[in-house]
């Protein structure tokens, strides 16, 4: 496929963003210089030309034969993926985690801290400041950070709008506290679109898709669009809030001023909630996190617990509420539903797709894929690095060149 560049790009532009192309082909696998011209529109002449600099530069190097089209046999390129290294942080209302991965994806270190609500924010800022030096210090190939925080986050402004139940977090300028604090680049982003771009390039979903949306389900309900490639952002990097979206308006109240939020009905507090009330004996206090009572819940559910089944329906009809608004809003090739409620597996998704095909006309519907994340890291972890290695591959030549080191 042809590429098209916006208008106004000087030649050295061009250069990077050809560069650029191939790094991310290469991030999915590994390729001959013919396919690669294929998939770029470029020409075969153009692809020696880059390819040769990326090989200097120590991006990309070469492997062997390999079949190409026809069985025709090709030198195969492969990116240097081991070498290059990011860091992924994800905070959220009661945990963070922190992991070293390569920009194919590969967890090397995980550390995951929890900390309760009473605890000062300067408390855990420092303990997560001094855990990413830890890891740079222990991994010399990092190239940059990535960070995934609760949404709604004003990418400008570097703060949260609001975490429901955390309103001491509100006054926090994440920009500004990690700004110069390392000396790797780092990028923030919501958890959803975080989750949204560990999704694009690390969930291995059949190809050609050109938007993918993310549903995130866990203590809050958010979601992430990408669109060839890109996140979907908005004015204020706040697109695509689909946990504040009214299912009832005249709902109980939501901490961020609206009536019947999506997310008062099927995020984990939600789950946890009605199971008290539905399910004899239940108390949430009993369990040493809310991942061990969601599965508790679930697990009755798969036993036949007839009070479980009726709580696990009720949260999955109004996942697929969400579900439904996203195919409005944004006609997605496919829907992933990931974090802590994904664990439901089919328990949810029958009810999801059975509540979609009862409120959409077929046309809408029927070539749109709803699944469970499938990853093996925590989608928002994982997407913390994703977040970083979509900035450096976008930039190659600045993040990705052979340092002394490596």
């Amino acid at each position: 496929m042809a590429r098209k560049f916006a208008s106004g790009s000087n030649n050295s532009d061009l250069t990077e963003m050809n560069r650029s192309a191939i790094v991310k082909i290469l991030q999915q696998k590994v390729c001959s210089r013919a396919e690669i011209a294929r998939i770029t529109g470029l020409t075969q002449a153009s692809i020696t030309k880059i390819t040769a600099v990326l090989i200097e530069m120590g991006i990309v190097s070469e492997v062997g034969i390999i079949k190409g089209n026809g069985n025709r046999r090709s030198i195969g390129l492969r990116l240097n993926a081991e070498d290059k290294q990011v860091i992924g942080v994800k905070f959220s209302r009661q945990r963070f985690s922190i992991g070293v991965f390569d920009i194919s994806g590969k967890l090397y270190t995980l550390r995951q801290t929890d900390f309760r609500s009473e605890q000062g924010t300067r408390e855990v800022l420092e303990d997560i400041k001094r855990q990413i030096g830890d890891m740079l210090k222990e991994h010399e190939n990092v190239v940059a950070i990535g960070m995934a925080v609760p949404g709604p986050y004003f990418r400008e402004k570097g703060r949260i709008a609001l975490v429901t139940t955390m309103p001491e977090w509100h006054d926090i300028n994440f920009k500004d506290e990690f700004k110069g604090v390392f000396d790797k680049p780092l990028f923030i982003e919501q958890d959803a679109n975080a989750g949204a771009l560990a999704e694009w390039w690390f969930g291995n979903h059949a190809r050609p898709i050109s938007t993918l949306a993310y549903l995130l389900a866990g203590d809050g309900i958010g979601s992430g669009i990408v669109d060839n490639g890109n996140l979907l952002l908005g004015m204020k990097g706040i697109a695509s809030e689909i946990g504040h979206m009214s299912v009832d308006v005249n709902g109980p109240k939501c901490e961020c001023g609206n009536h019947g939020c999506l997310e008062l009905y099927c995020c984990v507090p939600a789950l946890l909630n009605l199971a008290e009330r539905e399910m004899k004996g239940f108390d949430k206090r009993n369990f040493q996190n809310k991942s061990e009572a969601c599965e508790y819940v679930f697990g009755e559910a798969r036993k036949g617990n007839e009070a479980a089944d009726r709580v696990v329906k009720e949260i999955a009809r109004y996942l697929g509420y969400g579900c439904i608004n996203i195919m409005n809003a944004y006609n997605p090739d496919i829907i992933v539903i990931g974090d802590l409620l994904s664990k439901g597996g089919d328990l949810l998704l029958d009810t999801i797709i059975e509540t979609v095909e009862s409120r959409l006309i077929p046309e809408v519907y029927e070539k749109v894929r709803i699944e469970m994340s499938r990853l093996s890291v925590n989608p928002t972890l994982l997407g913390a690095a994703a977040i970083a290695t979509d900035r450096v591959l976008r930039k190659p030549s600045e993040y990705l060149v052979q340092t002394e080191h490596s």
